[in-house]
């Protein structure tokens, strides 16, 4: 989480950014295994939810939107047709 907000004044896209998705995204499938809509759908809860929202926005403002993007090119890049 620190790294990616360390990460926030580069594009989504960026190999850094996307590097640190793919981390969030195996340590993800320790517990399941989403597809891309449904990585892209765990992005949009980190958004959607206060709680999870504030639990990433603590680390810097706008790293859960940050996150949720980051995810979504991620699965699309990544995920989708798999």
């Amino acid at each position: 989480t620190r790294g990616l907000a360390g990460l926030m004044d580069r594009p989504v896209h960026d190999p850094e950014v996307q590097a640190v998705i793919a981390r969030h995204y195996k340590w993800v499938c320790t517990f399941w295994t989403p597809d891309a809509a449904a990585y892209t759908g765990l992005g949009q809860l980190y958004t959607d939810n206060p709680e999870f929202q504030a639990n990433y926005d603590k680390y810097a403002v706008g790293l859960a939107d940050f996150l949720r993007e980051a995810m979504a090119y991620y699965a699309e890049q990544e995920l989708a047709g798999k």
